[in-house]
C-alpha cells in the first residue's frame, strides 16, 4: 500500500499579506511619482528616482535603501521624465553654464554644444534624470590638454601648425632654386657628354666613377623637378590643414576664456560639474508631496 505523500512540502505560509503589502508599496510609488509630476515637485521626484543617490548626495546619509526596483516599474517612461525634468534644470544650466546649449533632437534626449559661436562644438550629452553632463571624451580631453597648454602659452595644434609650416617652407624652396638646378642640370650634361653615355674598353676608373655620380646627380635634380610640379598643390593642401587647425585653436580658446569668465579656472569648472546633482537638487524647495483623501498615502 502507497504511503500518503503530499504534494507539496514547504516551510514558507501562503502569505497573502505580505504579497497585498508588496503590491500596495509598489502602487505607492507610481502614485508618488504621478503625484510628484502633478505638483511639480522635481526634487521629490529625483528622490524617487534614485533614493540612494538623493540621500546620500543631498542629505548626506551615509547609508540609504536602493530604490531601484521600483524605478524599473516605469524605466519605459524615462524620455518623459527626461523631457519633464529638464525644462526647469535648464533653465538653472543657463546661469550656472551660460556657455552650454541643448538640442533636444530626440524626445527626452538632449545635446549638448559648447557656445553659440560659428562652427561650435558638439560637447555631448545632457542627462536630466542624473543631472549630469555626458562629455564627449575626445572634445574634453581636448579641451582639458589645450588648458594645460595654455600654461605654457602654446596652443592645441602650435606642434602640428609648426610642422606643416616648415613643410611648406622646404617645399617653397624646391620653386625657389628652380633657376639654380637649371643652371646645374646643363652643367652636369654638358659633363656627361664630355664622358660620353657610356664607358669606354680603356677609360679610367675615376672616368667611370665620375660618370655614375653625374647620372645620379642629373637623376635627382629630374626628380626635383617633378616635385616642383606639384608643390603648389602641396601647399594649398598644407594650408588648408594650417587653417583648420587655426581655427579649431581659436574655438579652443573660446571655451577657455568662457570657463574663465565664470568660474575663474579649468579646476573650478570641473569641481562645479562634478557637484551637478548636489547643486542643482540642493536649491530646488523642499516640499513633501499633499497628502489627498482617498489617495495611497497614510
Amino acid at each position: 500500500m502507497m504511503e500518503q505523500t503530499p504534494y507539496l512540502k514547504t516551510k514558507f505560509p501562503n502569505d497573502k499579506q505580505h504579497l497585498k503589502q508588496t503590491l500596495d508599496a509598489k502602487l505607492q510609488y507610481i502614485s508618488d511619482v504621478k503625484q510628484a509630476i502633478d505638483e511639480d515637485n522635481d526634487r521629490v521626484l529625483y528622490q524617487l528616482i534614485n533614493n540612494q543617490e538623493y540621500q546620500t548626495t543631498v542629505m548626506n546619509f551615509a547609508e540609504a535603501e536602493d530604490n531601484q526596483m521600483d524605478f524599473r516599474m516605469i524605466d519605459n517612461l524615462m524620455e518623459d521624465l527626461s523631457h519633464h525634468l529638464a525644462q526647469r534644470l535648464i533653465e538653472y544650466l543657463s546661469e550656472k553654464f551660460p556657455f552650454f546649449y541643448y538640442e533636444e533632437e530626440t524626445h527626452g534626449v538632449y545635446q549638448l554644444y559648447f557656445g553659440n559661436w560659428w562652427d561650435r562644438r558638439r560637447f555631448g550629452l545632457l542627462d536630466p534624470l542624473t543631472v549630469n553632463f555626458i562629455f564627449d571624451e575626445e572634445e574634453y580631453d581636448k579641451l582639458s590638454r589645450a588648458v594645460e597648454l595654455s600654461e605654457s602659452g602654446r596652443r592645441y595644434h602650435t606642434d602640428v601648425i609648426e610642422d606643416t609650416t616648415r613643410s611648406n617652407e622646404e617645399l617653397q624652396k624646391i620653386v625657389d632654386t628652380q633657376k639654380e638646378r637649371d643652371a646645374q642640370y646643363q652643367q652636369l650634361s654638358a659633363e656627361l657628354d664630355r664622358l660620353g653615355e657610356k664607358a669606354g674598353m680603356f677609360e679610367s676608373q675615376e672616368t667611370k666613377t665620375r660618370r655614375e655620380a653625374v647620372k645620379k646627380e642629373l637623376a635627382n635634380i629630374r626628380s626635383m623637378d617633378e616635385k616642383a610640379l606639384e608643390v603648389p598643390k602641396l601647399i594649398a593642401e598644407n594650408n588648408a590643414i594650417i587653417l583648420d587647425y587655426s581655427k579649431e585653436d581659436t574655438i579652443l580658446i573660446y571655451e577657455q576664456r568662457a570657463i574663465n569668465d565664470e568660474f575663474g579656472d579649468f579646476e573650478t569648472f570641473k569641481t562645479a560639474v562634478q557637484n551637478l546633482y548636489h547643486d542643482y537638487v540642493s536649491q530646488l524647495p523642499e516640499v513633501a508631496l499633499i497628502k489627498k483623501e482617498g489617495n495611497l498615502h497614510d
